[in-house]
């Protein structure tokens, strides 16, 4: 059964990607939770955008002519000129002739309305939602964590939106970073907070720039994206209802990011800037070097059950570069590789001050224990490795986590 929250967030992503059909094709929720008819052999994206614009005209108020300033045909005029025609949100406020914080208000009472008639089509045996219910969240997307590459992910988001971009006449400045960014999170979930954050660039948009900037540290990933917004701009005061960033801090919550959001003014300028934060993984990482991609997924198999997390890196002359990003709390070496001498990386391993540190298992078809220690590994796995072979050699090298103190 998909659980309120999950349904609320995802109508907000779609509202926010109502014409884009790669982006709700290509969404990680959205056909788990508003599904087509069994016998709908259409376009799905289609098919959502449709029952989206459907349930918006259910807002319309029947028999009344059409008014801007009546409150009776509010809902509808906001979701309508926001969703539908694409309007922003400081233009819409200044279309009603009402302030920032009175058009978040608004936008929310809209916003239950839409997701009620929504969730009546499609949940027809289903209570309504009881005030404040979303609130009470159960995690309904299971979440894969994998090292991924930020600035790479960043890329690609703003690829699947540069259309919507280039249409406003919207220049995107995506910073290079000093080094790869590589941070261990769920790739879908992140790419769908994104979303959320470059969306709302174009709704609040003053001028014609977004610049989008990293930094790291011992602690996290930082990815800060900024823009101009007009000078009255106001951010939700603490407590107030954020629809258009909901969604974005939902998608944070199921990988523990942390989004914040502020505005610094300059005369008559202002300027909006939002701080996505992706705390290094706690799980312990296993750096698997093997040119084999059988033997990564082998050991992420046999280590399911673990807090460990297998990552696999197939050029043995990445190696060195990838154990100082990712800091793993062990390595497996396979010695036998066409492209590099296994003996030699091992001795170029422990010999970096970054990471000579790390325990190093040397796996191989030979007989070479012996070797393998006189040159610095901690133990030697002889191939085919199995199940209980690789766990009680991690359980002699790696201390179990230290539980998180009250």
């Amino acid at each position: 059964m998909v659980d309120r929250s999950t349904f609320n967030e995802v109508i907000r992503d779609v509202l926010g990607n109502l014409y884009d059909t790669v982006a709700l094709e290509t969404h990680p929720m959205i056909f788990s939770i508003l599904q087509p008819p069994p016998k709908y052999a259409g376009n799905k994206g289609d098919y959502i955008r449709q029952l989206v614009l459907d349930a918006i005209e259910q807002l319309r108020p029947l028999r009344k002519e059409e008014s801007i300033s009546s409150p009776e045909w509010r809902p509808y005029t906001i979701m309508y000129k926001r969703y539908v025609e694409g309007m922003g949100v400081q233009e819409l406020s200044d279309m009603l002739a009402i302030s920032p914080r009175q058009m978040r208000r608004d936008h929310h009472r809209a916003l239950v309305m839409l997701t009620e008639i929504l969730w009546a089509w499609c949940y027809p045996d289903q209570p309504a939602a009881i005030e404040g219910s979303e609130l009470q969240n159960s995690q309904s997307l299971e979440v894969h964590n994998e090292v991924i590459d930020v600035v790479e992910t960043i890329q690609g988001v703003y690829k699947l939106l540069q259309h919507r971009f280039d249409e406003k006449n919207i220049q995107v400045a995506i910073e290079p970073a000093e080094t790869m960014l590589l941070t261990i999170t769920d790739r879908v979930i992140l790419r769908q907070a994104l979303i959320g954050i470059f969306n709302e660039s174009l709704h609040i948009q003053n001028r014609n720039q977004v610049r989008v900037n990293f930094h790291n540290t011992d602690e996290q990933v930082r990815i800060e994206i900024s823009a101009q917004v007009s000078a009255n701009w106001e951010t939700a005061a603490d407590g107030e209802v954020d629809d258009d960033l909901n969604a974005v801090r939902y998608w944070c919550k199921l990988i523990d990011a942390h989004l914040e959001e502020t505005v610094s003014r300059h005369k008559n300028e202002s300027r909006i800037l939002w701080r996505l934060s992706l705390p290094h993984s706690s799980q312990r990482i296993l750096l698997v070097i093997d040119d084999q991609s059988a033997v990564l997924s082998l050991f992420k198999r046999y280590l399911s059950q673990t807090d460990i997390l297998p990552v696999g890196v197939e050029q043995p002359e990445n190696a060195l570069t990838l154990a100082r990003q990712l800091r793993p709390a062990l390595i497996t070496l396979d010695v036998m590789m066409p492209q590099i001498d296994g003996w030699e990386l091992l001795q170029v391993l422990k010999l970096d001050s970054q990471v000579k540190h790390i325990p190093i298992i040397v796996c191989s078809a030979w007989d070479d224990p012996d070797l393998s220690r006189t040159l610095g590994a901690a133990a030697f796995l002889k191939k085919p490795i199995t199940q209980k072979m690789l766990l009680e050699a991690v359980e002699r090298l790696l201390p179990p986590p230290v539980p998180d103190q009250a």
